[in-house]
């Protein structure tokens, strides 16, 4: 066990070999639980750009979390692009060879589960682009295995929009002015080429999930303060509230933002992904949103849900 630092190790599933980073802050001791977060990267990326990216392993030490950083598969060497996660679209190269991804994560969590003491009722997922809408397929997938969502860039395959009930509590962000996804379903229908459709728009992503699991009383929309001034982009905020006032589901539309993580490096190649935001720490807004749902008096499911257990 390696504490305080981004380490590698490996995991056979399914007799094939998969590979993740993990960190363990240098608190932790064994003796009382901590929450487990993983984060996914997007496609043609890898785990440990992804680390950099978001940088989660800096928050988890100051907030003692376990963090991991799963890898996805590269199917053809010569082809970055056949690094993907099986999110469920249409042309992915890991859905069209069937990879199981879900699987490899349903086990890693599990063996974590046996080798550290993880908070049970704290486990989260993260991912950016492809890895988002990985994110929230695993969710689905995998019912009552998260008490949280946190995701950006990458709204949710067409193919799940119909599975969207008893979910954890969401927190998603998108740049209008994403090239590589597009924002909404008339972004789609424009003259620009993106990269992958077959997608839900990024506010109906957040409404799935809001109006599928919770009991929405309330719409909230406000426009965030300006951080940086130099920052041509602004975010506005909207909140699905619930009968207790409590914002379950939460959509940061990210005005003149790129297909990039908000409050990451401030270039975050290739250049054509568009502007970097940096009103908004994905990061930290992020982990606050987990720590507000999971830390309210009863969880999500009995306090917010509509659903009954």
């Amino acid at each position: 066990m390696k504490k305080g630092k981004v380490s590698k190790e490996t995991i056979v599933v399914q007799g094939q070999e998969r590979s993740f980073l993990y960190y363990i802050p240098t608190s932790y001791k064994g003796s009382a639980p901590i929450p487990l977060l993983l984060s996914f990267h997007g496609a043609a990326s890898d785990a440990s750009y992804h680390s950099r990216l978001t940088t989660f392993h800096h928050l988890a030490e100051e907030e003692n979390f376990f963090v991991l950083y799963p890898e996805s598969t590269k199917l053809d060497p010569s082809n970055p692009s056949s690094k993907q996660w099986n999110e469920g679209v249409s042309g992915n190269p890991a859905k069209e060879a069937n990879v199981n991804d879900i699987e490899f994560i349903k086990q890693l969590i599990e063996q974590w589960k046996q080798l550290y003491y993880v908070d049970k009722g704290k486990i989260f997922t993260t991912g950016f682009s492809n890895g988002s809408g990985f994110s929230l397929r695993l969710a689905i997938d995998l019912p009552n295995t998260f008490a949280g969502i946190g995701v950006v860039s990458g709204p949710l395959p067409l193919a799940f929009s119909d599975k969207v009930e008893d979910m954890p509590p969401l927190v998603f962000m998108m740049g209008t002015d994403d090239p590589i996804i597009p924002y909404s379903a008339a972004h789609a229908a424009g003259e620009h080429q993106y990269a992958i459709y077959e997608l839900l728009g990024a506010q109906k992503t957040a409404e799935a999930f809001a109006y599928g699991s919770y009991e929405v009383t309330q719409v909230v929309t406000e426009r965030l303060p300006t951080k940086v001034l130099e920052d041509a982009t602004r975010v506005d905020c909207i909140r699905f509230n619930d009968h207790a006032g409590r914002s379950p589901v939460t959509f940061y539309s990210i005005k003149g933002g790129g297909h990039t993580w908000p409050g990451g490096p401030k270039l975050q190649p290739p250049a054509f992904n568009g502007p970097v935001s940096q009103q908004i720490d994905a990061t930290r807004v992020i982990w606050d949103h987990f720590n507000e749902q999971t830390n309210e008096k009863g969880s999500h499911r009995t306090v917010t849900s509509r659903k009954t257990y």
